[in-house]
């Protein structure tokens, strides 16, 4: 039987729910206080549009759909912004969804995308301040064949890309950027193969612990990840394996090979 592959990603821009950010906030309209503030706003397009977007369009292998989930309350001003960097790219969908469970929010959006004759779906996931590598959608799409091949096709499986990049963010504009090779699957281009009627998503879990629920392949063949760390991280950017192993000339030299974004850019991010 021959394998067919419907690759679809998601991503959340400042989703609202009662079950994102309630160990913060006490109520619902804080958290859209919070998540919606100016500042707050201003970070977040600041980096959607200068990493995240450019590594989803600029991807050799663009046979992909990618759900940007927002909440129906997020400010017009914004969620026309949004809308508008979206329109030029067919393959990139804005979802406006109201105050679900989260998780169910997440499960909907993935669900949105029709899967048509495809056996087999790879679900991806980024958040809205991280990239992946210009060649994550073939990598990965000639990854799931492999694993597809080398073991029973019912079995959901985890692909984790655990090199890469990190940025953190300075005050003054001089970024410190390193690499890292990780020991568990990332939140950044972490996928789910799986069948078509399987009905979970990479989402399910803490990203860190998918080896604990999945038979997972890790791939460090290429630096494939670009992550930020910076003031407004809802989760601990705790790095989790070797770190500060390249030299500046290797890091600039794997940049510019691989991403949709230079060293100086990064610097200055």
């Amino acid at each position: 039987m021959a394998h067919r592959i419907r690759i679809i990603g998601l991503l959340r821009f400042s989703v609202l729910t009662p079950t994102y950010y309630s160990e913060r906030f006490p109520t619902l309209d804080a958290i859209a206080a919070h998540i919606w503030s100016p500042e707050r706003m201003a970070l977040r397009f600041h980096l959607f549009e200068k990493l995240c977007l450019p590594s989803l369009t600029g991807q050799t292998d663009a046979d992909f759909e990618c759900i940007i989930l927002t909440g129906e309350r997020l400010p017009a001003a914004y969620r026309d912004r949004l809308a508008d960097l979206l329109a030029p790219h067919p393959n990139l969908h804005l979802r406006a969804v109201g105050t679900d469970n989260h998780y169910q929010l997440l499960k909907d959006g993935y669900n949105s995308i029709d899967l048509g004759d495809a056996t087999h779906k790879a679900l991806f996931r980024l958040d809205d301040d991280d990239a992946v590598d210009r060649r994550f959608i073939a990598r990965t799409r000639k990854r799931a064949r492999g694993l597809l091949a080398l073991q029973d096709a019912r079995t959901p499986t985890i692909i984790a890309y655990n090199r890469g990049f990190y940025v953190r963010r300075d005050e003054t504009g001089d970024n410190e950027i390193f690499d890292a090779t990780e020991r568990a699957p990332l939140s950044t281009g972490t996928t789910l193969l799986c069948p078509v009627d399987y009905h979970r998503n990479p989402y399910r879990y803490n990203h860190r612990a998918l080896a604990q629920h999945y038979t997972t392949y890790s791939d460090i063949s290429v630096p494939a990840f670009i992550r930020t760390i910076h003031g407004d991280n809802k989760s601990n950017p705790t790095q989790m394996g070797q770190t500060h192993k390249m030299a500046e000339p290797r890091i600039r030299k794997a940049l510019d090979k691989n991403f949709n974004v230079s060293y100086p850019d990064l610097k200055a991010l």
